[in-house]
This record gives C-alpha cells, sequence and structure tokens, in this order.
C-alpha cells in the first residue's frame, strides 16, 4: 500500500499563532513528557520520576519495531510540552500483504489546555502519517466522538468484551465493593455464604467444564512455540499480525511485567497425540476477574482451548475471567455461558484503505490484547517491582477524561 504524507513534512507544524506547535516526540523531550504524564495522571504514582522516564524510552524508543516514518507526537505551547500522542509502530498483513500499523498508546494534554485545539491537532498529526491503520484500543467514549468527528471511526465488535462468572456469588460481591463501598464487615460477613454458594454453584450444568473429560495436555507456552504456529491459528483471518523472535520475545517480556492485574499464565494446549491445537495467556487475581490477553486456537478447537483456560482460572481461584471479543468465536463463548457488553472503552480505527477497514468491521481481523495498547504499563502500575513469583512466559483499563485513548 502506497504512504500517504511524509512525516518529514510534519516536523514542525504552526499555521496560526494562538495554536500549539506541532513536533516529533525526540527522545530529549521524555522528562518534559514524563512530567506532563504526572500532571495529567496525579494519581498515577510511579516510584519515581526517573522510572517513569525509563519506561517511555524503553517503550517508544527501544521497541523492536520502531518506524522513524511513524513517530511519536509532542505540542509545544508558551515555551513548554502542553500534550502527546504517543505511538507504538507494528507490522500487519493483509490478506498477505504487508501494511504498517500505529498503535496510539498515550494521547493527553495539560490540564490548562484542554480548551484549546492542541488535542485536535496532535490526531490530525498522528493520522496524517503514512501508515495503513492508526489503532487504538482503550478509548473514552469522549475520545471516541472526537476520533469520529475527524475521520476516524468505532470498532464495535472489538469493543465488546465477554464475562465468564466462575465463583458467581464472590463475582457479585466484589461488584458491589467496588461500586458501592460496602462496609468491610459487611463484606466479611457475606464472604462464607458466598463460598458456600460458590460450592454448590460447581454442580450446575453450565459448570461442566470442571468435569470435562478432554483427553488434552497443557505445558508453559514460549516464543517459539508460538511463532512456529500462528501461521497455523491465524490462517483464514484477512487481517493479522506479524512477528519475529525479537519483537514477540519483547512483547511477552513486557506483558510479563505488567503487575496491575495479577500474575501471568501462559499456556499450550495439546491433543492426546500431543499435537498443540491453541494457547491461552491470561492475569489469574483469586478471588478477582483475572483477565484474558489473548486466545488463540486451529480451526475446530476453540471451545477447547477456551475450556481449559476456564478449568485453570478456576483452579487459580479467580471469581470470573474477561477477555476481549473475537467475532468469529461468538456461538463457542454463548455455549459456556459467557455474555458479552460494553465497559466503557471503545476501540477505534482509521485507514485510507476501505479493505482495511472493511476486515475489521466485519469482524475478520485477529486483534488480541496483545496487538494493540491493553498490555503498555503507563497506567495503574505505580512503576511497582514486578513480583518475583510470575510464571515464566513459557479489567480492563479505565476509561480517560485526559483527552485521549490510554495505555
Amino acid at each position: 500500500m502506497s504512504p500517504a504524507v511524509q512525516p518529514s513534512g510534519l516536523l514542525r507544524q504552526r499555521t496560526d499563532p494562538a495554536k500549539a506547535t506541532i513536533r516529533v516526540f525526540a527522545e530529549d523531550d521524555v522528562p518534559a513528557v514524563a512530567a506532563l504524564f504526572a500532571r495529567v495522571y496525579p494519581e498515577q504514582r510511579w516510584s519515581s520520576q526517573a522510572a517513569c522516564e525509563s519506561y517511555f524510552r524503553e517503550t517508544l524508543f527501544d521497541n523492536p519495531w520502531r518506524d522513524l516514518e511513524l513517530p511519536s507526537w509532542v505540542a509545544e505551547e508558551d515555551g513548554g510540552i502542553s500534550g502527546c500522542y504517543a505511538v507504538l509502530p507494528r507490522r500487519m498483513l493483509l490478506r498477505g500483504r504487508p501494511i504498517r500499523v500505529a498503535v496510539g498508546c498515550q494521547f493527553m494534554v495539560d490540564p490548562d489546555k484542554r480548551r484549546s485545539l492542541t488535542a485536535l491537532q496532535l490526531a490530525k498529526a498522528c493520522l496524517s502519517g503514512p501508515q495503513d491503520l492508526t489503532l487504538a484500543d482503550g478509548a473514552s467514549d469522549q475520545v471516541r466522538r472526537g476520533w469520529i468527528g475527524i475521520g476516524g471511526t468505532a470498532a464495535p465488535l472489538y469493543s465488546l468484551h465477554w464475562t465468564r462468572p466462575l465463583r458467581p456469588a464472590r463475582y457479585l460481591l466484589s461488584l458491589l465493593e467496588e461500586r458501592t463501598a460496602l462496609p468491610p464487615p459487611v463484606t466479611l460477613a457475606a464472604r462464607p455464604l458466598g463460598a458456600v454458594a460458590d460450592a454448590l454453584a460447581t454442580r450446575l450444568h453450565p459448570n461442566r467444564f470442571l468435569r470435562e473429560e478432554t483427553g488434552l495436555a497443557e505445558d508453559a507456552l514460549d516464543p517459539a512455540t508460538m511463532l512456529a504456529h500462528l501461521p497455523d491459528v491465524l490462517r483464514g483471518y484477512a487481517l493479522q499480525p506479524v512477528y519475529d523472535a525479537r519483537s514477540l520475545a519483547w512483547l511477552l517480556e513486557q506483558t510479563l511485567l505488567k503487575t496491575r492485574h495479577g500474575r501471568l499464565r501462559a499456556r499450550a494446549v495439546r491433543n492426546g497425540e500431543r499435537r498443540l491445537i491453541g494457547w491461552y495467556l491470561y492475569y489469574v487475581r483469586a478471588g478477582a476477574v483475572s483477565e484474558v490477553i489473548q486466545i488463540a486456537a486451529l480451526d475446530g478447537s476453540f471451545d477447547c482451548v477456551l475450556q481449559r483456560l476456564l478449568a485453570d482460572a478456576w483452579r487459580h481461584g479467580a471469581s470470573a475471567v474477561r477477555g476481549r471479543l473475537d467475532p468469529r468465536f461468538v456461538q463457542e463463548l454463548s455455549d459456556r455461558h459467557c455474555w458479552l457488553r460494553t465497559d466503557g472503552t471503545w476501540t477505534l480505527v482509521h485507514s485510507r484503505h476501505t479493505e482495511v477497514i472493511a476486515a475489521i468491521q466485519q469482524g475478520d481481523a485477529f486483534l488480541s490484547r496483545l496487538e494493540g495498547e491493553w498490555w503498555l504499563r503507563f497506567l495503574g502500575e505505580g512503576g511497582a517491582t514486578p513480583s518475583t513469583h510470575h510464571a515464566s512466559v513459557g479489567t480492563v483499563p479505565p476509561p480517560s477524561s485526559r483527552a485521549g485513548a490510554q495505555g
């Protein structure tokens, strides 16, 4: 696909003295952008300013997909940086043809500048680049409206998430704790009763996955195994990600370090002949919702892999499992008593190529949480040192009101 405008012509834009100057994010800007991040997200406590700066550098300047033609952008006003649109380049295939993807991973504007056009200028600078697809998968409804206003579109199918309660009483109690601030004595009194109800629930027909004899086996999933079998599990998708050994290893290592949602479990599922039929990656949290990063399976094997995931999460104490919808497997998810809903975040896309948008809107794209921004650690990690009990790689981000998508 032919490129559009080259960023070399957009290194510095300013058409009106009242507007911000938009230019490419240089590595020397990292301290100022990290300081902006602290002003925009004061509740996000990194262990130090240096730790926050280090993560910006690692993610934006040391990632394995770095492409100088797909840069991040900053806005300058009054001698300082007032906004940032961080971009992570990725590679995909559209029906076998290579395309370039720009994943928006931090879009923020100084609180004092939100009545200006700075956010609009940044978004337009990003969209004017040579990428074939711009993708953001953690956007608020406010951002969705603005995105559509500048020519982008929402992807409703990839904005849906499925949830499967495993311990219904504990799951309901956690929702009540989260949304109604139950007094601790009430919570403590309810938990034993909930545990009894959940024990009885395991005997019900919808929870038969706990007793299914599938003849399947599991072992640790590693990047080499994923890479070797990706062509098989992605076969048939019009739009699919491209990885090599370096980029996949880097991405999974980054995923391992994200501690906000729990401990990473990465498992390969094999049939009775020891042939790999798929895998799952998710964060397990006992007594809480476990977030699924990716499920991949050979044609006809998704239900078997899903069953193994649900059983594994139940054994590790999860109250429920939640993941992003792959539209191809609505029936399998329904058969396993999962429900679908939006959760306040949107997947947004922009492309000049109608066939790219069509693949996404028709549900013919493999877009797991690994392919977007969900795995990033800008928000919610606080720069904490990762736990030492993570397995070897072998909720969803809250809606943003900070003028942009989030990581």
